[in-house]
């Protein structure tokens, strides 16, 4: 009996410790008045990132990635040096266009070109396929989270000359992560927690509902509102709807 007393509040100390630690980590946002402010060129840059920061940016196929790099068409290169894009297995198209925004980038720097600190470019396993079976989608959602883990903790950085691996030295962990709504941000947000939970990373988190809802929010925005540190949408009903979402006006253009 003894035994049993023991095993139970070992396991209930577990519980508590468990439970405290991801209440300290969640964030904090105001959860029962509408934010619903209207600012003129409500960009994602106005979030101000601190000097020489690290961005990671998640690409999703089609409109995700035409959203995304149209809230990150004023970023400064000297400001967010170290940038990070994420794409999913097979989604060329995103690659492409992160590689085509870089090239736009160039002629925006003021520092020396050897103060350039550049990006990645990375392809992880895809967390759902188009219309795949939910039956196996926890097994693609796990391959999913494994490579958000290994890109957070700059698991490819191992591969890359000297000089690369010193440029980022320091800086693997992203200083925020920005998404927009495809099924990998899940993942990669979860990856973030994990690191949190353990002390490795105090990276934020900003979620930028699609242009497209309107009235309800998607599954991945549902997920994410309680994970997220600003948490925005680009119509006032929604902010009325959800607790904790922001509206700062159309975002994308």
């Amino acid at each position: 009996m003894s035994l049993i007393v023991t095993l139970f509040l070992s396991l209930l100390l577990i519980f508590i410790f468990i439970s405290l630690r991801i209440y300290f980590i969640l964030p904090t946002r105001p959860s029962t008045t509408p934010q619903t402010s209207i600012l003129q060129s409500s960009r994602i840059v106005e979030l101000k990132p601190p000097a020489n920061s690290h961005v990671l940016m998640i690409l999703g196929s089609g409109g995700h990635t035409a959203e995304m790099f149209s809230l990150l068409s004023s970023i400064s290169p000297d400001v967010i040096t170290h940038r990070t894009y994420v794409f999913s297995s097979g989604d060329i198209h995103s690659a492409r266009s992160a590689q085509m925004f870089e090239t736009s980038l160039l002629g925006s720097y003021t520092k020396k070109a050897n103060e350039k600190i550049g990006y990645r470019l990375l392809e992880i396993p895809r967390a759902r396929k188009v219309r795949q079976p939910w039956v196996t989608t926890p097994w693609s959602c796990l391959r999913c989270l494994i490579g958000c883990m290994n890109v957070l903790r700059g698991g490819d950085l191992e591969g890359m000359n000297v000089r690369m691996r010193k440029c980022w030295e320091g800086r693997w962990f992203p200083d925020v992560v920005v998404c927009n709504g495809p099924a990998t941000a899940v993942m990669m947000v979860l990856a973030c927690y994990i690191y949190k939970f353990f002390g490795r990373c105090s990276t934020r988190i900003v979620y930028v509902e699609s242009f497209a809802r309107v009235t309800t929010m998607s599954l991945s925005g549902k997920l994410l509102l309680p994970l997220a540190h600003r948490f925005l949408v680009q119509w006032p009903q929604l902010a009325e709807k959800y607790p904790g979402a922001e509206h700062l006006g159309f975002l994308v253009s």
